[in-house]
């Protein structure tokens, strides 16, 4: 299953009837909502996996959404009810196979054709960034990407992460002062007193 962006603009209403034809038993628009919501699926079994088998839970996210619409909220958003099937599935292997955790590089923006000096600036922030994101709990590192990535709302993030909405606030605030101090740290200058000159010899 390709990482697909969502097509267009996110319309909650129109996503929302997608979703009740589709729990309906409407086949065209399951097809459709699957390839709504694809994108940001895949995107979270990649940040938490980390491998092939991504697409393999992504796909499984929307067979067990298929056997168990009944269970879907019809008054209810779809994307954070498909997200914690999939943080679900992705945890399970997780611990089956006890696999270590990154996370999936964020998104930067980049010039068209930056000077070596600009490229070689962006690759080592994103390098300073990825692995401040690594060092995060999963908690706050997934409610960061899901708010600043996926654009995602504080409720539909403590329904995607099955939290309340004060644990998703204190995430955030904790995730982005830790990446915050991490960068500075990161970037402060070394200080480091040089040797004392040679005597010149009489």
């Amino acid at each position: 299953m390709a990482s697909a962006e969502r097509e267009g603009a996110s319309d909650p209403e129109a996503e929302l009837d997608l979703a009740r034809r589709a729990r309906r038993g409407d086949a065209a628009a399951f097809d459709q909502f699957v390839l709504r919501f694809q994108g940001p699926v895949y995107r979270l079994c990649r940040r938490m996996l980390r491998s092939a088998q991504a697409e393999d839970l992504a796909q499984e996210t929307f067979v067990r959404a298929f056997v168990h619409f009944d269970r879907f909220d019809p008054s209810r958003p779809p994307l954070p009810w498909l997200l914690a099937i999939a943080r679900r599935l992705c945890l399970d292997l997780l611990r089956r196979e006890r696999v270590m955790v990154r996370v999936d590089d964020a998104p930067v923006a980049v010039d068209p054709a930056p000077s070596p000096e600009r490229h070689a600036a962006l690759t080592e922030g994103l390098s300073l960034l990825q692995h401040a994101l690594a060092e995060l709990e999963e908690g706050p590192r997934e409610a960061l990407m899901l708010f600043h990535v996926e654009e995602m709302s504080y409720h539909d993030i403590a329904a995607a992460l099955e939290v309340p909405i004060g644990t998703v606030m204190t995430w955030l605030h904790r995730g982005r002062a830790r990446l915050r101090r991490a960068m500075e740290d990161a970037e402060a200058p070394v200080s480091s007193s040089e040797p004392p000159s040679a005597r010149d010899s009489a």
